[in-house]
């Protein structure tokens, strides 16, 4: 079975909720890997991501149609390589709108490329009921909750259910404020900071291991359930041959 290349897709509908941290740690995650990773930086304008990483975070304006099909063309041509996109609130209903409106679930899945949405959840009344709609909108893309402690005190499941229920929530820990102004330092980076222990672990190695365990559950999970779903088909497909 082809493993599918993911295109994670980390999304959040109101601002300061954690978004851009939760991009930045999964695409060091890859990076901690050896894996190949490019990212794209939703907000042009004001770009957060792209200054983390220079070299392949690329700012891409979706405001008008010609930067959204740039974008999307690029998605497709990138299929050799995990992908990831730092969506937040401004372009948040514009980015889905087109995507449900261009079928690129369809084409991602001809080309062996697996959307998965890391939605940032909060307390807002609407956040849960938005969830819900872009679900509906786009039943191939998998969707996975994130829980951001530092932001949202509480999480509640039932309002944010996950694509398959063995995907789970990520859950992003509390950090001390004096620990979070040290990650938000320009030109920080985790991996480094994992390879570098003077006087043991900290709170930060701590804090970015668990994370990064997490995103390992969530990838070992979504390949069993690819592997479950191929499975499934070839015994559809082997029940048929025998009638």
């Amino acid at each position: 079975m082809a493993q599918h290349t993911p295109l994670y897709i980390v999304a959040s509908q109101h601002p300061r909720v954690g978004k851009t941290l939760v991009a930045r740690l999964l695409i060091e995650y890859f990076r901690n890997g050896g894996r190949p990773v490019v990212g794209y930086d939703l907000d042009p304008r004001e770009p957060a991501l792209a200054p983390y990483f220079p070299s392949f975070v690329w700012p891409v304006d979706i405001a008008h149609t010609p930067g959204q099909m740039a974008l999307f063309d690029r998605l497709i041509a990138d299929d050799w390589r995990t992908t990831v996109i730092d969506l937040g609130y401004g372009l948040f209903e514009q980015f889905f709108t087109v995507m449900a409106e261009i079928g690129f679930e369809f084409e991602a899945a001809r080309r062996g490329i697996a959307p998965i949405v890391l939605f940032i959840t909060d307390s807002a009344p609407t956040t849960a009921s938005r969830y819900a709609e872009l679900r509906r909108r786009l039943p191939r893309v998998t969707f996975v909750p994130v829980h951001n402690e530092a932001t949202s005190f509480m999480f509640i499941a039932r309002d944010f259910p996950p694509t398959r229920p063995e995907c789970g929530v990520i859950r992003i820990p509390r950090l001390s404020p004096i620990v979070r102004g040290v990650i938000d330092r320009p030109g920080f980076s985790f991996g480094v900071y994992l390879s570098r222990q003077p006087g043991g672990p900290t709170e930060v190695h701590t804090w970015i291991n668990t994370i990064f365990a997490e995103f390992r559950e969530l990838e070992l999970r979504l390949l069993i359930g690819e592997l479950e779903s191929s499975l499934r088909g070839f015994a559809r497909r082997s029940s048929g041959q025998r009638r």
